[in-house]
């Protein structure tokens, strides 16, 4: 069965002895003895299961293209057929020539060479695929001779572009021209013949630069493209025995150690990339590819540890049982960040799991938010470590944005307290990187503070309310208001007819009288109904239009005004005011 299906045979002869693959299974799962400390991997679903097998043997009987080839190989594996679309087609429709324009037309040797050194110092670090050496050897090469080269212009032109974005190179003009070549370039090779690995690499830096430049759906659909293409080349299987309708795009070596990070940063950007846009991402079958090695220089394997964990994230993967949430945060918590880009996908994958979280249970538990809050703490320090080094990284301001919401949606005082670390670290950004999309950032998340502002303020006006309605009606009376005398139906107090509350004849004063009382100022004073309360709850003095706590001081401060001739006149009561004539 094996050799019919040209899978690798083995089989163990004692139980204690262990094959090469379980060992190296061992070894991948951190339980080897010679490994320490272990490093967290994807989970067990991210690794073909004999289910998966069957789904790909069941592919390639679906495939007559496969079939051909088979027989090919059965009849003689040395001369089986090479070419892979027999009777496809008819294949009567003219070639199309790519559409290229050389980079030499854009940069000068020195200027590519420094943007490339620019990106090994800083997109390298994370997303290592395109060896250093064989990269800046290409280059020269190209520029020097009309050879042919390995390396393509459109990955050259990616790996420049990303450089001169996260550079001060001066080429800020160049860089529209030189990326919309690239993607004419690429479209026009990679779709229309069979691709390559370097195909696969440059579609994964354009995915890249979209990320940090361009709309979730163009970034989405290059990263998609980009898993197609691995398909298409077989870069997610190390065996090309394991299926074999999948050929390779050229006949050259592939080094493994590339292949496997090349596959594997390219699933991690579309998994993440969908995530974030809330699409599906590309899942290929019978995936056999190992994780790459550690290696000094970069921080690659360190960043495939962290898309280990956020697996979890993956809604046809979970199911939200009970207490996975709080294992992965615990996961994250325990993760070490090795730099501080990656310090902010951490932060952003425990936004998600906030999200889910609040999605499954939407009173979430406070310690729940109080390590939520801790990871945005940690990401905001990142961002603003990032903008004031001036690296254009995407989460430099999406990680500050989404802080302001999610400390918003929590509405708990321990998070409400943190959003003016937040706006200040979005400001920060937004003044270091002056773009249209930052500034409509920053006042997007200022309109939703104030959105949550007048809301509390509303809600508070409405609870004052309610305690001023039972001030009147059940407090006991002030001293003030035991000093104002109660209305008679058979003596009504007399008034001063410069009182504005007066509603009555007042009685006639003598000369003497008159002339002994000076005239009251004319002050404006509110309406009776107004006044009246204003006397009774809170006191002499009318309240200040700025605040419903801060009293109007401009009477009592008038110097002119006898306080004493006032506070010795009697003050009218209106029947209309209550039932039973108090106020």
């Amino acid at each position: 069965m094996c050799t019919q299906f040209e899978y690798q045979c083995y089989f163990e002869k004692h139980p204690r002895k262990r094959s090469k693959l379980v060992e190296a299974d061992a070894v991948e799962n951190g339980i080897s003895p010679t490994k320490a400390p272990p490093r967290p991997t994807p989970p067990r679903e991210e690794r073909p299961s004999l289910e998966d097998m069957s789904k790909v043997r069941s592919m390639e009987a679906n495939s007559g293209l496969v079939f051909t080839k088979q027989l090919g190989m059965r009849l003689d594996a040395s001369a089986g057929p090479k070419l892979f679309t027999f009777g496809w087609n008819l294949a009567n429709g003219s070639k199309t020539e790519p559409i290229e324009r050389p980079i030499t037309d854009y940069l000068t040797l020195d200027q590519i060479l420094v943007a490339a050194k620019t990106y090994f110092r800083s997109i390298h670090k994370m997303y290592g695929m395109v060896e250093q050496d064989w990269f800046l050897d290409e280059v020269r090469l190209r520029y020097s001779s009309q050879a042919a080269v390995q390396c393509p212009d459109h990955l050259m032109a990616n790996v420049a572009g990303l450089g001169i974005l996260f550079g001060p190179s001066g080429l800020e003009s160049v860089l529209p021209g030189l990326i919309e070549s690239a993607r004419l370039a690429l479209e026009s090779t990679s779709t229309m013949q069979p691709p390559t690995i370097w195909d696969v690499q440059s579609f994964t830096l354009r995915t890249i630069y979209l990320r940090a430049t361009g709309h979730p759906h163009a970034c989405w659909l290059a990263s998609s493209v980009a898993m197609h293409l691995i398909e298409s080349c077989g870069l997610h299987q190390e065996s090309s025995n394991i299926a074999l309708y999948l050929p390779r795009g050229n006949d050259a070596k592939i080094d493994p150690c590339t292949q496997r990070r090349t596959f594997w940063l390219t699933r991690m950007l579309n998994t993440w990339v969908s995530f974030e846009y809330g699409r599906t991402r590309v899942a290929l079958r019978g995936i056999t590819c190992q994780l790459p090695s550690y290696r000094d220089g970069d921080w690659t394997r360190e960043y495939l540890d962290l898309y280990g964990i956020s697996i979890s994230l993956d809604p046809e993967c979970t199911s939200d049982k009970p207490g996975q949430w709080e294992d992965f945060l615990s996961q994250l918590e325990r993760y070490e960040s090795a730099h501080e880009c990656i310090e902010l996908s951490r932060t952003n994958l425990g936004f998600a799991a906030y999200r889910r979280i609040r999605l499954a249970n939407p009173n979430v538990p406070n310690n729940i938010i109080n390590r939520i809050i801790n990871l945005g703490l940690a990401g905001l320090k990142a961002a603003t470590s990032l903008a004031h080094e001036g690296f254009p990284w995407w989460h430099v301001g999406n990680i500050p944005f989404l802080s302001i919401c999610i400390f918003l949606a929590m509405d708990t005082r321990e998070s409400l307290s943190q959003i003016s670390t937040a706006m200040r670290t979005l400001e920060l950004v937004a003044s270091r990187f002056d773009t249209k999309a930052m500034k409509e950032a920053l006042k997007t998340a200022r309109f939703l503070v104030r959105l949550s502002k007048r809301k509390k303020e509303e809600d508070s006006d409405i609870l004052g309310q309610s305690l001023r309605k039972d001030v009147v009606d059940s407090e006991p009376l002030s001293e003030t208001e035991r000093k104002v005398p109660k209305p008679t139906a058979t003596h009504p107090p007399a008034q001063h007819p410069a009182h504005p509350l007066s509603q009555t004849q007042t009685q006639p004063q003598t000369h003497q009288q008159a002339e002994a009382q000076p005239p009251l100022p004319q002050v404006p004073l509110p309406d009776a109904n107004e006044w009246l309360y204003n006397m009774s709850v809170l006191g002499p003095g009318p309240q200040s239009t700025s605040s419903g706590e801060d009293w109007n001081m401009e009477y009592l401060n008038n110097s002119d005004y006898n306080w004493n001739f006032f506070l010795q006149q009697d003050i009218p009561a209106f029947e209309g005011l209550a039932p039973d004539g108090m106020m």
